[in-house]
């Protein structure tokens, strides 16, 4: 979907198209940026300060947009120097006026500005996509004498506006001395917006004729990683705004409930789901009668997953709206709304009833606004809703198993595209069980310290698909090279590996390891020593905040289980074992034990369960106690000593 690759824009250019100036008059600009005006308490421990972040929207009518841009950062240290790349993304539907850059000395004073051959535009094609009218706009300034400031300025003009800004005071983790953010609309108008932060409101007036809002934080103090986290909408406040009508290449539509927006969506859809009749013949070739609807939709699915790939084609309404599926059909390939489209179009063949559903796909967890109709998608897929149960299909891979959608899309709200409008559903969580990595290995050690490794892996639901995405398409020196990576023992050499599941698209992966480590265990006089826990272990303390004011964000809850059984070199025997360790906490829970049997052979187990997406940032000395046992307990050492 188009916002997905817009977003690739903003997000590279660090959202700077979300804060908009006013344009001064150069007399208004003398020492303006003058480094000792900023107060003192942003320079504390400061790399690089942003003096002024500020958006200028001026909505002209449900098509037409007008952001005015200013974005200027003193930098203090050569660590933030990248600050002088500034990257704009344009297409079909907006334009780039206007466009200049300034770098002043630390008192303020301009040394140079921004030539017109130190700006280029690329097209801004991304490696999954067949074509796209996006392209970009890069500028780069830089200065060898510190401190200076950098300072850009734009209007970016857009000929419709679906999307509408979102805006965050501390983007970055960097000082803020001013955030500022206006938005402009005609008088008969008012402003849709939602806020994180209650005590965050716009101050509204009227001007000339226009509706004004106008939001303004200033002197906002350098965050550090450790407390922020790695997502700024976790640290900062963030105000949405999305229009109530809007207009895309002649298609009109209403934002101001779902089931308006989704009407809008359907009618993009319409008449986009005919086939031609050898696609009719192949479903009833491979559908039978006998069959009950869950089979009817794994075998359709299956179908659709081999003879489809993946292509994303992103050009002006196409961004939006699928191409048919009868052109999927017959060229073998589609992006999400069209895979998506063509794979209820093959249902409907097969007397199965399916919708496409928009929904918010990648790692980030941006919580879904149920209140706020607005577009918060990038992703389409489908959903086939059956009497007793629900079938979640992705329709973009060709390896992922039936009815698994995978990490970036569970447990989220999402919009089902229906005849009706659209209704706001949620995709399934997983727990610890569906998403397991259980490992078993029989390892002999030799006196001089060396390890033979023979090991099977199995992984199931989300824990399966990083094999997924690292073997399925791989060549054998690529799966060779993933293994050995997977494995991360130092010096691991492999002998032999043979997968299960890969192929057949079970939701369960099998990889089955035979390799050797020529210094595994530690020789010492007659002792060895070695850390029983070989294929899992934590070493990383999460680091101490004082104060941590974002959430820990988990992939997904899973289970992790570890059994190694340790063959003695001959003549050893076990000296000293570490002391069982259980760890339990409000998210998750680990426990490892060791235990000799005979007088030859030892047996290790271990197991790590999370089984929530987060942990409250009030229980961050919780989270950092919890893996602080684990990585303690995980140091524990096996001695052996020779007879």
């Amino acid at each position: 979907m188009r916002t997905r690759i817009v977003l690739c824009f903003i997000v590279f250019s660090g959202l700077l198209v979300q804060f908009g100036p006013i344009r001064l008059k150069a007399a208004d600009l003398e020492n303006i940026y003058d480094v000792k005006k900023i107060p003192s308490a942003l320079l504390k421990d400061a790399d690089a300060v942003i003096r002024v972040h500020s958006i200028r929207l001026d909505i002209k009518n449900t098509s037409r947009a007008v952001e005015t841009v200013r974005f200027a950062v003193t930098i203090l240290k050569k660590e933030k120097r990248d600050y002088g790349l500034y990257i704009l993304g344009y297409d079909k539907f907006s334009r780039i006026k206007n466009f200049e850059g300034t770098i002043y000395d630390s008192t303020g004073k301009e040394i140079r500005t921004l030539e017109s051959d130190e700006k280029k535009d690329y097209s801004a094609v991304s490696g999954y996509s067949l074509y796209e009218d996006s392209r970009m706009q890069v500028a780069e300034m830089y200065h060898n004498q510190y401190p200076y400031t950098i300072e850009y300025t734009y209007d970016y003009i857009r000929n419709e506006y679906f999307s509408w800004p979102a805006w965050q005071p501390q983007e970055y983790l960097d000082a803020v001395q001013e955030a500022r953010f206006e938005v402009l609309l005609p008088v008969d108008d008012s402003l849709r917006y939602w806020c994180s932060c209650d005590s965050l409101r716009p101050v509204e007036h009227m001007d000339e004729g226009r509706h004004v809002y106008v939001w303004d934080v200033q002197n906002l103090p350098k965050l550090s990683r450790d407390a922020a986290g790695s997502n700024s909408e976790d640290y900062s406040a963030i105000v949405y705004t999305a229009p109530r009508k809007f207009e895309i290449d002649g298609y009109a539509g209403d934002l101001t409930a779902w089931k308006n927006f989704g009407i809008w969506e359907y009618g993009l859809y319409t008449e986009k789901d005919a086939l031609p009749e050898s696609a009719h013949r192949e479903i009833r070739s491979i559908v039978q009668p006998s069959d009950d609807d869950y089979n009817k939709i794994r075998k359709v699915y299956r179908y659709m997953q081999e003879r489809t790939r993946y292509v994303s084609v992103q050009i002006g309404i196409g961004g939006w709206q699928p191409f048919d599926a009868t052109c999927v059909h017959e060229h073998g390939y589609g992006d999400c709304k069209a895979l998506s489209n063509y794979m209820v179009s093959l249902l409907k063949a097969a007397g199965i009833t399916a919708y496409t559903f928009l929904v918010h796909h990648g790692n980030d967890r941006f919580p879904f606004i149920e209140e706020f109709p607005s577009n918060q998608f990038n992703h389409a897929m489908v959903c086939v809703p059956l009497q007793k149960d629900t079938i979640w299909l992705e329709c973009t891979s060709q390896s992922i198993p039936f009815g698994h959608i995978g990490c970036e899309t569970e447990n989220r709200g999402v919009l089902l595209i229906t005849p009706e409008g659209g209704k706001v559903i949620h995709t399934p969580s997983s727990s610890p069980a569906q998403n397991m990595q259980c490992r078993t290995a029989a390892i002999s050690l030799a006196a001089f310290g060396g390890a033979e490794v023979n090991s099977l892996e199995i992984r199931n639901g989300d824990q399966q698909d990083e094999i997924r995405g690292g073997l399925f398409a791989a060549s054998p020196e690529e799966r060779e090279h993933w293994i050995l990576n997977d494995i991360d023992v130092p010096n691991a050499v492999l002998k032999k590996y043979s997968l299960s599941g890969l192929e057949t698209h079970e939701n369960q992966v099998g990889l089955l390891i035979q390799f050797s480590v020529k210094h595994y265990a530690s020789a010492t006089g007659s002792r060895l020593f070695f850390q029983p826990n070989m294929l899992e272990r934590n070493t990383a303390v999460p680091p101490d905040a004082a104060e941590r004011l974002a959430p820990v964000r988990f992939s997904y809850p899973y289970l992790d289980v570890d059994t190694l059984v340790y063959h003695f070199p001959k003549g050893f025997t076990a000296e000293s074992l570490p002391p069982e360790a259980h760890v339990e906490s409000s998210f998750g829970r680990f426990s490892s034990k060791t235990i000799v049997t005979g007088d030859t052979t030892l047996i290790f187990t271990r197991s790590l369960e999370i089984h929530d997406y987060s942990v409250p940032a009030k229980n961050y000395k919780e989270y950092r106690k919890f893996f602080w046992d684990i990585v303690k307990a995980d140091r524990a050492q096996v001695v052996l000593v020779k007879k």
